[in-house]
């Protein structure tokens, strides 16, 4: 059998005991086909785990590789498969579950039993760069690798101790379940770490403290007094003649002394014992045992003993305790029936009972004196001796104390201690002390509930000081859920005055962020924290909030009795709860001491609607309308259901369509007033996410000329909803009324290419101009992108030609009569290359009327097209000096080839009209060759010739210029003479004698013998000679002799014979003979 084959039987086998569901077995005997073939166990394990029966194998490997369970023996075809490992596990487990923690620790550490420190750091390392979720875990596993490498011992022991300060509890489990083997290694290395640094001399600090703390968490562990006449009484049972006896005896004596110290001690508790035993003056009793130990503790001592019988001192220890906890429930009392937040009545209450205990504390039994120290420590703190509380605190949490109870089941005392240690450090502005304390009560096994519950308010107030105010809350709900009379004590009493109005503030403003939480808080794409969210947001979640919050508004409420929004949140949470009943109560409490409440009278509203009480519903939201103040109900509406904020959405929206379709005479104004109110309501409601709502509210803000609001809500309605089309038609009108055509514009364009068919009644429902003003603009913006590829040879984005489409189209379906929309359109499918369509649209529109020359064109450019060159030439000629740039747009979108072939045939026919002596015809012709052959030469110098016949001379003359620009150093030598004997001729058609000389010059330079022929045959001889003989007398008249002399040069060139050029050339030669060659 191949390893193929045997695989798939063992995990025919692994199947079979897991549908019996026996998940180890199974486990088993595909950890064995992985040892055979890993492929088929992986393959038929990840199969098993799409059908979500795989998920017993993976926990049973995660089990296997963290060393819980041992891999039981299986048995295949007689014979006992024993080559399962915890390593093998760890490798089917990594190939299962790429990079899963407990594959890599199982790796890890088999590295480290192997001797492979270094590799194991390396491997930490890189785990912990990629931000992975087991930081502890391999931050400990990293310095143990260092400790064993004994490289890196100190940076091993600083891992430890920075993960015993971050969690204490965590790092000691860990350590305990997988480095046990190492750990007398780990202990013995502190040790030595401590040590060393005391040799060195290192002063004590918090890194050796949290060396022992980590190295205990990881260890197993006289006289005789002659009796007075009082007491000789009080054992007679003359009890009230011993308390005359006592009293006389404690007045002063005729030199006004009393008796004092041990005698005063003993007098004192004498009387106290005789008015014990008289009943009744239980007041007489503490007071008198009070002063006697306060006087001599010693003395007060031994004759209590000696007076009173162990049962007696056990009445009395009684009675004194009753009276100190009457003294410190009606204390409590008045901290409860407060009516000022930050005041600290019912002080003077705390006298009696702290007296009390000071005298229990020193005739109490041992093992009731711890108890009774925390009470005075109390005591001490709530009447303003935070001092002298910690001091006592301190005492009793010291270890070498008697009452100090060790953790355990009996160590009641210590965490009530704590707390109040804590609260005494707050009080004294020790933060850090505070907070140590209350996280030590916090962080026990078993809570103590009072000290856990005052540890917990402490901590949040700590947390609301350092801005955590989330976390804050938290302990200030999870303190509520334990025990809310004792929380209300504790922010009443304990937290310092001066906090407790912030308290108040945060925890209300936290409680209701609770409320208002929604499902989709998670941030896209983050799927753990979707997750997260998913589960903290499941309505089993949401109720516990609801419940937390309700009991932490019931706390607020009894700090301060005033607060309204205490007791909104309180309603709110009623109503998460889903007791709308008592929600409604409480809003109806709250209503009648502020009747105009909107808030109150919004959820009042909603709850009603919800009920199913239209008609009181209606009546309340007619209230809140009437109000105005609908700006401070967004975060009100937040707390409700989304299914009842929908119901009142729809309400409201109703309501105000109602209100605006009613009464087409009324008052148009009023209406859109109160319609906007309703809409406000509605949008709030919705979650300012009504499109609806909104457009409906920014059209009545356009009736009544508030346009920048109304842009507003346009903008808001966008946000939510791009492509809505209505909304972009209204913000465009109101940018159209704001002046901002451009933008007016854009928007109508966007809208058009989203659904034409509700822009074009938009525009129609405008007045004239305003329509005028937007087919203008968008006639304006159609053709500026018509030219973009003429302008800047950019091509036309398939956006582009899209919205072109739309907007000409909507033109036409505007104005069918407009000429100048159908040619729009024409244009706009001829640039798209539907040029069969243009032309039938063309033939359509514009029927048997008489063709423009614009329409002219068009049909042109149609005929070139289908290869008439001819017929194009004679529609396309019409347009050249009407409107040459049109003319170029429909140019730009014929083929080179197309343009070369009507540049030929526009050529020939106007060569055939100036030669029949008809040069104004033959003119656009010209103007056509030129334009469609882009300025070719040979077809600008015949339009020159061509106006220099119309006399058009300097039109010509601009053409021959740019024939002479372009033509410079390439050009033939004869052929730009004759250039120059041409523009020669022009200017002088034009006067110019100066500027003609220099043509005829310097076209007798480039070719003497072409120019003499041509200047010979016009202007002719004489004229020629005269004009640069002209020319040279003006040169030399202004010292230029060189210009001179050329002219005459070339004028003799000319005519030899002209005795004016030559006396001019014998001139200038005797004015040149200071030395100068002339020639």
């Amino acid at each position: 059998m191949s390893a193929r084959e045997l695989a798939a039987c063992l995990c025919r086998e692994g199947d079979r005991h897991l549908t019996l569901g026996q998940p180890p077995l199974a486990t088993a005997f595909y950890l064995a086909a992985f040892s055979c073939h890993a492929p088929s166990a992986v393959q038929r394990v990840r199969e098993a785990l799409a059908e979500a029966r795989g998920a017993p194998v993976v926990a049973t490997l995660e089990a296997w590789c963290r060393g819980d369970g041992q891999i039981p023996t299986i048995h295949w075809d007689g014979m006992a498969v024993v080559s399962l490992t915890g390593t093998l596990a760890s490798a089917f487990l990594a190939t299962l579950c790429p990079d899963h923690p407990a594959s890599v620790l199982h790796t890890l550490a088999g590295l480290l039993v192997h001797g492979h420190h270094g590799e194991v750091a390396r491997r930490c390392d890189a785990l912990l760069a990629t931000h992975s979720q087991q930081v502890l875990e391999l931050q400990l596993t990293r310095a143990l690798a260092w400790v064993l490498s004994r490289v890196q011992v100190d940076d091993g022991v600083v891992d430890y101790l920075r993960a015993f300060v971050e969690s204490p509890e965590r790092t000691v489990a860990f350590i305990r379940a997988h480095q046990q083997p190492y750990l007398p290694l780990l202990v013995r290395t502190l040790e030595d770490h401590t040590s060393g640094r005391q040799e060195a001399g290192s002063s004590a600090s918090q890194h050796e403290t949290n060396c022992q703390r980590l190295m205990a968490a990881l260890s197993p562990g006289g006289a005789r007094s002659q009796p007075l006449p009082p007491a000789a009484l009080l054992r007679e049972g003359r009890y009230e003649d011993c308390l005359a006896a006592c009293s006389r005896a404690l007045e002063p004596d005729a030199v006004g002394s009393r008796p004092q110290g041990e005698h005063l001690a003993t007098l004192l508790v004498t009387r106290a014992a005789a008015a014990f035993f008289l009943e009744g003056r239980a007041q007489d009793v503490l007071g008198d045992l009070q002063d006697a130990f306060r006087e001599s503790p010693a003395a007060a001592r031994r004759q209590f003993q000696a007076l009173l019988s162990a049962e007696d001192r056990e009445r009395v220890q009684v009675r004194v305790q009753e009276a100190a906890d009457l003294g410190f429930s009606r204390f409590r009392e008045a901290v409860r029936s407060r009516l000022e937040l930050r005041g600290d009545a019912g002080r003077e209450l705390l006298a009696p009972v702290t007296g009390a205990l000071r005298f229990l504390l020193r005739v109490a039994p041992p093992g009731a004196r711890p108890a009774l120290g925390v009470r005075l420590a109390e005591c001490l703190l709530l009447a303003g001796d935070a001092m002298g509380a910690w001091a006592l605190c301190d005492r009793l949490l010291r270890p070498g104390n008697r009452q100090d109870v060790r953790p355990g089941p009996r160590a009641g005392p210590r965490a009530p201690l704590l707390a109040l240690r804590g609260f005494c450090a707050l009080h004294a502005g020790d933060t850090r002390r505070a907070r140590e304390d209350f996280q030590m009560v916090v962080e026990q096994g078993v809570p103590h509930p009072v000290g856990c519950v005052r540890a917990l308010c402490g901590r949040g107030l700590l947390r609301v000081l350092d801005g955590s105010a989330v976390l804050g809350a938290l302990d200030y709900v999870t303190a509520c859920q334990l025990w809310p009379e004792e929380a209300l004590l504790a922010a009443k009493a304990y937290v310092p005055w001066n906090h407790r109005g912030l308290l108040l503030i945060v925890l209300r403003e936290e409680g209701r962020r609770m409320l208002q939480r929604r499902r989709d808080s998670a941030p896209a794409g983050v799927p753990g924290r979707r997750k997260k969210a998913a589960e903290t947001d499941s309505p089993g979640a949401q109720e516990g909030d609801a419940q937390g919050v309700y009991q932490l508004a019931t706390l607020l409420m009894e700090l301060d009795t005033e607060d309204e929004a205490s007791r909104l949140l309180a309603a709110d949470a009623l109503y998460r709860l889903g007791r709308l009943d008592d929600a409604h109560k409480a809003l109806l409490m709250a209503l009648s001491r502020r009747p105009q409440a909107t808030p109150v009278l919004a959820r009042l509203a909603l709850l009603q609607l919800r009920r199913g009480f239209f008609y009181n519903a209606n009546q309340l939201v007619k209230k809140v309308v009437e109000s105005g103040d609908t700006a401070c109900l967004q975060p009100t509406l937040d707390v409700f259901h989304e299914e009842d904020r929908q119901l009142l959405w729809g309400h409201c929206h109703a309501r105000a369509l109602a209100i605006l379709r009613a009464r087409p005479g009324g008052d148009g104004g009023a209406q859109a007033r109160e319609a906007i109110s309703y809409l406000s309501l509605a949008i709030f409601a919705a979650g300012g996410q009504a499109s609806d709502s909104l457009l409906a509210r920014a059209r009545c803000y356009g009736f009544l000329g508030q346009k920048k609001t109304a842009m507003f809500d346009f903008n808001a309605a966008l946000r939510a909803e791009p492509g809505n089309v209505q909304a972009l038609c209204g913000r465009a009108l109101v940018y159209l009324a704001l002046g901002q055509q451009k933008e007016a514009v854009d928007d109508i364009i966007s809208a058009l290419k989203l659904d034409p068919g509700t822009v074009v009644p938009e525009i129609r429902s405008l007045k004239p101009e305003a329509q005028v003003f937007i087919t203008q603009g968008l006639y304006t913006h159609c053709r500026a992108l018509l030219s973009q590829p003429l302008d800047t040879g950019a091509l036309l984005s398939d956006e582009d030609t899209q919205g072109l489409l739309a907007t000409a189209e909507a033109l036409v379906k505007l104005d069918a009569q407009q000429p100048g929309w159908h040619i729009l359109l024409t244009d706009v499918l001829m640039a798209v290359g539907n040029y069969e369509e243009a032309g039938a649209h063309l033939q359509k529109t514009l029927g048997s009327a008489p063709l423009s020359e614009e329409a002219r064109a068009r049909l042109g450019l149609l005929h070139i097209k289908k290869g008439d060159a001819p017929a194009a030439m004679q529609d396309l000629q019409g347009l050249v000096e009407k409107d040459p740039g049109d003319l170029s747009f429909l140019l730009h979108l014929l083929e080179a080839s197309e343009r070369q072939s009507l540049a030929q045939a526009a050529a020939q026919k106007a060569g055939t009209l100036l030669d029949a002596g008809f040069p104004e015809q033959a003119l656009g012709f010209c103007s056509l060759a030129v334009l469609a052959s882009g300025d070719s030469d040979q077809h600008l110098r015949t339009r020159a010739a061509c106006l220099a016949e119309l006399q058009e001379f300097g039109r010509a003359l601009r053409d021959l210029d740019c024939v002479l620009q372009k033509g410079a150093g390439d050009s033939d030598p004869s052929t730009q003479a004759e250039d120059f004997c041409s523009q020669g001729r022009l200017l002088l058609s034009l006067g110019d004698e100066a500027g003609a000389a220099g043509a005829f010059t310097r076209a007798l330079e480039l070719a003497p013998t072409l120019a003499l022929s041509s200047l010979r045959e016009r202007p002719g001889r004489a004229p020629t000679a005269q004009v640069l003989q002209h020319h040279g007398q003006r040169c030399l008249e202004a010292q230029r002799h060189a210009e001179a002399w050329t002219a005459a040069e070339s004028g003799l060139l000319v005519d030899p014979e002209h005795s004016g050029l030559k006396r001019l050339k014998a001139r200038i030669r005797r004015e040149a003979s200071s030395g100068c060659r002339l020639h």
